[in-house]
């Protein structure tokens, strides 16, 4: 069948029409793809990033760093906020429509052919998978970024061999596909270990440590980890009247280098743990190009930004939006807030998804908010805001019950006056909620001011 080129919306409803959920963990059908597309992800080297928590952050980071020391760094990441076309980008530039729409239509005889050999479709993240892959090697990137979608063995990313793999850390989270313990997640998130790739890893835990030496031998790879072979030198608040909270921090890198005095825009130890994991990550990467570049790096850290990652998205009072979507995501951004952050009181607008341990998630918050509004996204998986009222009962915390979400935003200002700070949070399907909301806001003032 000979296809027509699409447009930029018939590319979207494409994907749209892809399953999300509910697949088999298989790498067929991705490999079927590349098959027939002749292979494009060995067109260039990859560093392929998983883990429980800041996966995201660490990937936008060290995609920064590449490009400050030279490289044409392609970067691919899910889930989006607002459009598709965030998931793929090169050296800071999203993929345009035209491109997004010409890459699909050039592979979809590939993508329809797979699955007729393989006799299943490939699910969304598959397809968007396959189109950075073209899109990359079409575009002649030096190296890609390749952020796991969910765990690493059977994920779409794995598909390519990677030259350096970075596990954040590993904890409960979708313990449907990935098993139960965390050790078992573990084993799932070291399938991306490939001969002679280079492993960082911020996780602490002994035994998952030692899962992942074993893996490392077995597979020929070295470990790196953080606190032993790289670490934090310092990490200090950083405050200016006037400017958003940042941090000053100093990183030793692999075999002692020294990335010193960088002002983080990124708040939180967790930040500036991946910070280092991103430090670590790019050295294993250039140290062997002779291209590690302390200055560039300390550049490429300092102009980092990662959205929805404690985005501020208004002030008067303020107003962040974070992506975090498990309980440890949870506590990491309750310390981030009451140790970074001055306020009368804090106000939470929080969606979650049904996959989530709700409960945990709102006991953590529970313990630092004046109030927690409870609300809805607009994901078909988002639980209904009166079950997340009953867990705040049950949890005997100060909370509001509102599904609508601008009509809960707006409760939110009401409680937290001009001297509080209101955190959006819960999924990242939430924070696309209130970006897009603010950004309507935004346009509505300024249509106002122009009459």
């Amino acid at each position: 069948m000979v296809h027509r080129a699409m447009k930029y919306s018939e590319a979207v409803d494409y994907l749209d029409s892809k399953v999300v959920l509910g697949v088999k963990p298989s790498l067929d059908r991705i490999k079927a793809v590349c098959r027939l597309l002749d292979e494009p992800q060995t067109a260039y080297d990859s560093i392929q990033i998983t883990g429980t928590n800041g996966k995201t952050s660490v990937a936008h980071m060290t995609a920064a760093i590449l490009k400050a020391c030279g490289y044409r760094a392609g970067l691919f990441t899910s889930p989006h906020l607002e459009t598709v076309r965030e998931r793929i980008s090169i050296s800071g530039k999203l993929i345009t429509a035209g491109e997004f729409a010409e890459v699909l239509s050039d592979i979809r005889p590939a993508i329809e052919k797979a699955e007729a050999e393989v006799g299943e479709a490939l699910t969304y993240f598959e397809t968007v998978t396959a189109m950075a892959l073209e899109h990359f090697r079409r575009q002649k990137v030096d190296v890609a970024v390749l952020e796991v979608g969910m765990g690493g063995r059977w994920d779409s990313t794995n598909v390519a061999d990677c030259d350096v793999a970075v596990i954040t850390n590993v904890d409960l989270d979708h313990v449907d596909e990935l098993g139960g313990t965390r050790l078992e997640i573990a084993g799932e998130k070291a399938g991306i270990l490939n001969e002679g790739s280079v492993l960082i890893t911020a996780e602490a835990n002994r035994e998952i440590l030692l899962l992942l030496a074993d893996r490392c031998e077995e597979v020929g790879a070295e470990m790196k980890v953080f606190g032993r072979d790289f670490r934090l030198d310092y990490q200090l608040s950083y405050r200016v009247p006037g400017e958003p909270p940042a941090q000053m921090i100093s990183v030793r890198g692999l075999e002692g280098r020294e990335f010193k005095d960088i002002k983080l825009p990124l708040v939180g130890k967790h930040q500036a743990i991946n910070a280092a994991c991103a430090a670590a990550c790019s050295q294993a990467y250039t140290d062997p190009r002779q291209r590690t570049d302390p200055d560039a790096f300390r550049k490429a850290l300092e102009i980092s930004q990662v959205p929805g990652r404690l985005e501020v998205l208004s002030e008067h009072p303020l107003v962040l939006a974070d992506g975090a979507h498990n309980v440890l995501g949870m506590d990491r951004l309750v310390t981030a807030l009451t140790s970074e952050f001055e306020y009368d009181r804090l106000v939470v607008v929080v969606a979650i998804l049904a996959d989530k341990d709700a409960r945990g998630m709102l006991h953590v918050l529970g313990q630092a908010a004046h109030t927690v509004v409870v609300t809805e996204n607009r994901s078909s998986r988002s639980v209904e805001a009166a079950r997340l009222g009953s867990f705040c009962r049950m949890e005997r915390m100060p909370h509001e019950v509102e599904p609508d979400f601008a009509k809960a935003l707006r409760l939110a200002y009401n409680i937290a006056g001009r001297r509080g700070l209101i955190c959006v949070t819960g999924s990242l399907y939430t924070v696309s909620e209130a970006r897009i909301y603010f950004r309507r806001q935004k346009a509505s003032r300024e249509m106002r001011q122009d009459r």
